[in-house]
C-alpha cells in the first residue's frame, strides 16, 4: 500500500526505483513540509551535508565542520532577509525515509528530508535567491526538491517580483532540474556560479 501524505501534503504514484530492500510504491511528492532552522539544527544540517558530498567537490569546497554550520546557522538566523528551513517528508509511512539514513526532526517528529536556504530582496529589491535547495541522497527523484521549489514560489508569490536559482560550479544536474521548473538562464558569474530565474505571479 502506499502511503498517505499528511499535513497538507498531497501525493501522486509513480514507480520509482527503490533502495534495496524497499518493495513498496512510493509517491511523487507534489508538496513539502518545512520549518524554520535554527542553530540547534546544526547537527540536523551537518549530517546532510556529510550524506552529500559530491555537492561540495562539485563546488570544490571542503565539507564544513559542525561548528561552521552551526555559525552560519547563527548567521542566517541573524539576516532578517536570509531564511534557512528544515525540508521535511511529509508521508507517514517511514519505510524510504528510514532506508535513506534520515534523522529524525525532534521538533515535529518527521523525517529530515533536505535543506532550504534563501534570500529575499537579492541580488535586487524584489528578488528572492535560493542558495542551496539540497535533497537527502535516497530521496531524490521522488519529488521533494520539486515540491520544496514549488513551495517557496506559492509563498512568495505576490512578495517578490521573481525567483532566482544560484547554480555553482559545473552543475548540469542542477541546471536541469530548474530548467523543469520553469525557470531560464539568468545572469552568468562564471566561473563560480551561474543564476537561473523565473518571474512569479
Amino acid at each position: 500500500m502506499p502511503s498517505k501524505a499528511t499535513n497538507a501534503a498531497t501525493a501522486v504514484l509513480s514507480e520509482k526505483p527503490k533502495p534495496e530492500g524497499v518493495k513498496t510504491l512510493y509517491p511523487t511528492l507534489t508538496s513539502v513540509r518545512t520549518r524554520p532552522a535554527t542553530v540547534d539544527d546544526a547537527p540536523l544540517v551537518h549530517d546532510l551535508y556529510l550524506a552529500t558530498p559530491g555537492y561540495f567537490e562539485i563546488i570544490s569546497m571542503p565539507m564544513p565542520t559542525a561548528q561552521e554550520v552551526a555559525t552560519d546557522l547563527a548567521t542566517a538566523v541573524a539576516d532578517p532577509r536570509r531564511h534557512v528551513e528544515i525540508v521535511l517528508w511529509p508521508g507517514d509511512d517511514p519505510e524510504l525515509p528510514a532506508a535513506a539514513g534520515c534523522r529524525t526532526d525532534p521538533v515535529s517528529g518527521a523525517p529530515v528530508a533536505g535543506y532550504l536556504d534563501y534570500k529575499l530582496d537579492y541580488p535586487e529589491e524584489g528578488d528572492a535567491t535560493v542558495n542551496l535547495l539540497l535533497v537527502r541522497p535516497g530521496l531524490q527523484s521522488y519529488g521533494v526538491g520539486s515540491a520544496c521549489a514549488q513551495d517557496l514560489e506559492a509563498r512568495l508569490a505576490g512578495r517578490s517580483r521573481r525567483l532566482l536559482a544560484s547554480i555553482y560550479g559545473d552543475n548540469p544536474r542542477a541546471k536541469r532540474f530548474w530548467e523543469r521548473l520553469g525557470y531560464h538562464f539568468a545572469i552568468d558569474a562564471k566561473p563560480l556560479l551561474e543564476w537561473y530565474a523565473k518571474q512569479l505571479a
